[in-house]
């Protein structure tokens, strides 16, 4: 009984040997937005015609090369306005960017003013090396803001009153100003028209869209003109507005104004 106890349990764990197989790779931030455009088909041409987003920053999305951007908010930006424009949730995407990224001192470059100091103070005289530390660092940040000041000049020939004045006006709507991603879905045959920035995206004539068609225009200013407007309904960066309302109607959409 012994002997045939032993030889039936190589037997057994011959016909059965572990699973080795590998387990599958989690998706990434990158591959949901290139499985995605995938999926509906579309090319990165294509996908920066209609957003607005030049096709290296695309290709940088979908590398995950952040370091292709030169600020964080940039980055984000881009990233929501793609991920919305697929159809994809743009708030978890952002959460799976870097966290390492989201740092200020990696955004405004501070490594490297805080590795100087440390290099100075190996010196042997370190009372008289923090001295010159101390008049190099204000040296250079009165360095620092008279060349500001010198191409605050030269980018702007006017009197420094009026460029101070000018700079001030200018800068907030430059903060403000976002492009939006305005979706336009219809449930029957409609005609629609639509202009982007003062630019029509279907000529003078517009277009005849079939029940159940999706578009999206991304820009500053949106002006949709709906033949049908009770079939015609409006999401703005992913959330529902709603029909446009009865009969034809023209509805203008904007990072200003908009909801």
């Amino acid at each position: 009984m012994r002997s045939l106890r032993c030889s039936a349990a190589p037997r057994i764990w011959a016909t059965c040997p572990p699973n080795l197989s590998p387990r599958p790779a989690p998706v990434t931030l990158g591959d949901a937005l290139a499985a995605k455009r995938g999926e509906r088909g579309l090319s990165i041409d294509q996908v920066s015609a209609s957003t607005r987003i030049r096709r290296e920053h695309l290709r940088a999305l979908e590398a995950e090369d952040f370091s292709h951007f030169s600020a964080p908010v940039y980055a984000k930006g881009y990233l929501r306005t793609y991920a919305t424009y697929l159809g994809l949730d743009a708030d978890d995407l952002s959460r799976q960017m870097p966290a390492a990224w989201d740092m200020p001192s990696l955004a405004l470059g501070l490594d490297k003013r805080e590795r100087r100091p440390r290099a100075v103070l190996t010196t042997p005289a370190v009372a008289a090396a923090g001295l010159v530390l101390l008049a190099g660092m204000f040296g250079g940040y009165a360095w620092r803001q008279v060349v500001a000041d010198q191409r605050s000049t030269a980018a702007i020939s006017s009197p420094p009153a009026v460029t101070a004045a000018a700079a001030t006006a200018v800068a907030p709507p430059a903060i403000q100003a976002r492009p939006i991603v305005v979706g336009v879905r219809v449930t029957d045959v409609v005609w629609i028209n639509a202009v982007v920035d003062g630019n029509p995206q279907y000529g003078d004539l517009g277009r005849t869209l079939p029940a159940g068609s999706v578009v999206y225009f991304t820009g500053l200013d949106v002006k949709i003109t709906s033949g049908k407007a009770s079939a015609t309904f409006i999401t703005i960066d992913g959330r529902n507005l709603g029909p446009m309302g009865a009969g034809v109607a023209t509805r203008e959409f904007s990072s200003q104004t908009s909801p």
